[in-house]
Parts: structure tokens; C-alpha cells; sequence
């Protein structure tokens, strides 16, 4: 990633306007005397110590490559964002210092002015498109597990850390589709776009009266939710989008445990062996208690199966 160093400000010469409140999407770089730096003539980049151009040569697992991008994040109110972040590592609340990245970078830049980063979910999902494209330093979608290092250099190169994120396919465009199904509460989108849930119990065909859809617009209490919480509840995890990305993601990560994580893929199995002789008793212990209440159940008129 190449970066022009003319769009951002030092911290140490931030000008601000606070009249401005629009919301955005920002950019902290770390940069030091020992960052190289270049100049561009054609379409070619030379090292030159005045140059205004830097380079974030991406995620190193190894970490011997120093990283100049550390964070990208977004905020209805940036400048509050950016000086929390800067000062957080410094300031103690009840006692304790609050949690943050501190003050680790000397450069930032704010995007304004899109329309649609008036809308937070929209303004979210641009920011969760740029971390998993550039996997900053710091933001914990670009965290990696020792499990998942291991399987990224026993490849030799050959699965890389976007193997091993999570996917996320939703384009801006599903969200505002989503968005104008909220607002009408549009049982026909849910249909049409997320997988189907069934309420039914299988054995018998009866729906337990404390059980409901999880993909609704409303709780269980009846009511609405806030669209950025139904968006992370219920189109996050149902979207077919999602859902067929996320089984081809979890039968490949597998895959990539048995082939270069053998130890870990021994005691996968002999955890799971474990798990379902439990998962076993256990399930039939529930089916022999709540047998009695099925049978109430069967004698309501108002079960749809029995309609």
C-alpha cells in the first residue's frame, strides 16, 4: 500500500474545523525517522528521505517489517474518535486506564463528505470492507490467533491471512436493501433473502410456545430494533449471502487445520468425539423431560402444524 503522505496531518499540526460534525472514516499511520520515505517520477517510486510518499508493506506475521498503517475506524463525530484514541492510553477512569490503542501514531487523515456516511451501518461496512482489504496493525479484525500463524507458515505461503478471516460479502447496496425492509418491516425480504428457519420441532411438528423467529424486525417483547443491532443479529448470521460464504469458510478452514496443523487436528477430534457422546446424552435426557410437554401441546388449538 502506497501512501501519500500530502492527505494526512501530523499530529503535532492538526488543524480542525469544529463546525464541521459530519461523520467519517479515518486513517492513523505511524511514522518514524527510521520510516523510508520516496518520490515519484513517472510511475516509478525512489527512496529519497524528503519524499512524501510511504509504504505499509501489509501484514507481516513474523513481524520483522515495521507496519506505517495502524487503524482505520469510523465515527459520527471523528475528532472525539481521534482524541480519544490519542490520549486513552494516558487517562485512568475509576482507577483504571481505559482501554485503546493510546498513542501510537503521528499521522491521520479523515475522509468526509459521502452522502452515505451519514448512515452508520453503511459508514460500518465501508470501514469493515478497508480493514479486511489492508488488515491494519491494530484493529482487532487483523488480529491473528497462534493457531491460525501456525497454519499460515506451515503452508509456505501457500494460505494467507485473508484464508483465514472471517467472510463478509454484503455489499452497500444489500445493507440499504436491508435498511428499507426494516423500516416497513418487510416480511417478504426476510423470505426472499435469509435462509429459512423453521419453529417447528421435527419429532412432532409442534412449535414451543417460548420459541421464536430470530430474524424479525421485533425482540420478544415486541419491540422494534434498532436497525444497526438487527443488522448485526439477524442479517450478519441469515443473509444466504453470509451463510454460503461462512460453509465454504468453515470446510475450508478445517481443511487447513488437518494439512498444516496436525497436532491441533488429533485433538479436534478427540475433543469432538467427546463433545457429541455428551451432546447424545444430553439430547435425549431433554427429549425424555419435555416429553410430557409436547403432549400438552398437542391437545392447543392454536399450534399452525395441527391447523
Amino acid at each position: 500500500m502506497i501512501i501519500n503522505l500530502d492527505k494526512f496531518q501530523s499530529v503535532k499540526d492538526f488543524k480542525v474545523d469544529f463546525t464541521d460534525s459530519r461523520p467519517g472514516i479515518y486513517f492513523l499511520l505511524n511514522i518514524n525517522e527510521k520510516t523510508k520515505r520516496y518520490i515519484k517520477s513517472g510511475n516509478e517510486y525512489f527512496e529519497n528521505k524528503y519524499g512524501n510518499y510511504v509504504i505499509d508493506h501489509g501484514m507481516d506475521i513474523t513481524e520483522r517489517i515495521p507496519r506505517v498503517l495502524r487503524y482505520i475506524g469510523e465515527s459520527t463525530i471523528p475528532i472525539i474518535r481521534l482524541t480519544d484514541h490519542y490520549f486513552v492510553g494516558q487517562r485512568i477512569d475509576n482507577g483504571q486506564f481505559k482501554k485503546g490503542i493510546g498513542p501510537v501514531f503521528t499521522h491521520i487523515r479523515v475522509i468526509k463528505g459521502f452522502k452515505r456516511f451519514e448512515y452508520d451501518t453503511i459508514r460500518l461496512h465501508h470501514e469493515r470492507l478497508l480493514v479486511r482489504k489492508y488488515l491494519p496493525e491494530l484493529n482487532q479484525a487483523s488480529q491473528l490467533t497462534d493457531n491460525q500463524k501456525i497454519i499460515i507458515l506451515n503452508s509456505e505461503g501457500k494460505i494467507t491471512p485473508y484464508d483465514l478471516l472471517k467472510p463478509y460479502l454484503l455489499h452497500a447496496r444489500d445493507l440499504f436493501k436491508a435498511y428499507q425492509a426494516w423500516e416497513k418491516e418487510d416480511m417478504k425480504y426476510i423470505e426472499e433473502n435469509f435462509i429459512e428457519y423453521k419453529l417447528e420441532r421435527p419429532s412432532t411438528g409442534l412449535i414451543h410456545p417460548n420459541k421464536r423467529d430470530p430474524r424479525l424486525y421485533r425482540d420478544k417483547d415486541g419491540n422494534k430494533k434498532g436497525f444497526g443491532s438487527w443488522v448485526n443479529d439477524c442479517v450478519l448470521l441469515y443473509h444466504k449471502k453470509q451463510v454460503a460464504a461462512i460453509k465454504i469458510w468453515s470446510s475450508n478452514r478445517k481443511k487447513f487445520i488437518r494439512l498444516y496443523d496436525p497436532d491441533r487436528y488429533e485433538k479436534n477430534k478427540i475433543k469432538n468425539k467427546q463433545y457429541n457422546k455428551q451432546h447424545y446424552l444430553k439430547n435425549r435426557e431433554f427429549n425424555i423431560i419435555n416429553a410430557k410437554l409436547y403432549k400438552k401441546l398437542k391437545k392447543q388449538k392454536n399450534q399452525p402444524g395441527l391447523l
